[in-house]
């Protein structure tokens, strides 16, 4: 019976764990995501790239610095810098959709902040 609970608890824990894992997308996923919706040319995808390498590594950073209390006001000084210098690459047509991007990002980060247990 005991190792019965232990083998379902540990099912249950390897798949929660790739459930989670499948929410987020790979650099080349998120560059390809921009290229596909802002109509990227293959020097803006460059640039692009670029932009978000830094910003990962940037994030990751921050992450292993172990400072939680400041993290996440740092993070989102961080996504807006971001955001900023992928503006200064795009057309006007383009920062119109990636306005549009950003604001479902953010309703996204809200809908996963209220569904998140207290």
């Amino acid at each position: 019976m005991y190792k019965a609970i232990l083998f379902f608890t540990l099912i249950l824990f390897v798949s929660s764990s790739v459930i989670s894992a499948q929410g987020r997308m790979t650099h080349e996923e998120r560059v390809q995501q921009y290229k596909e919706r802002l109509k990227l040319t293959d020097d803006q995808t460059k640039k692009l790239d670029v932009i978000l390498k830094k910003s990962e590594q940037k994030r990751e950073e921050m992450r292993n610095s172990g400072d939680m209390e400041n993290m996440r006001e740092e993070m989102m000084k961080r996504m807006d810098e971001t955001n900023d210098q992928i503006s200064k690459i795009l057309k006007p047509a383009q920062k119109e959709e990636f306005k549009k991007m950003i604001e479902e990002r953010k309703n996204r980060m809200q809908g996963q902040k209220r569904n998140r247990p207290q």
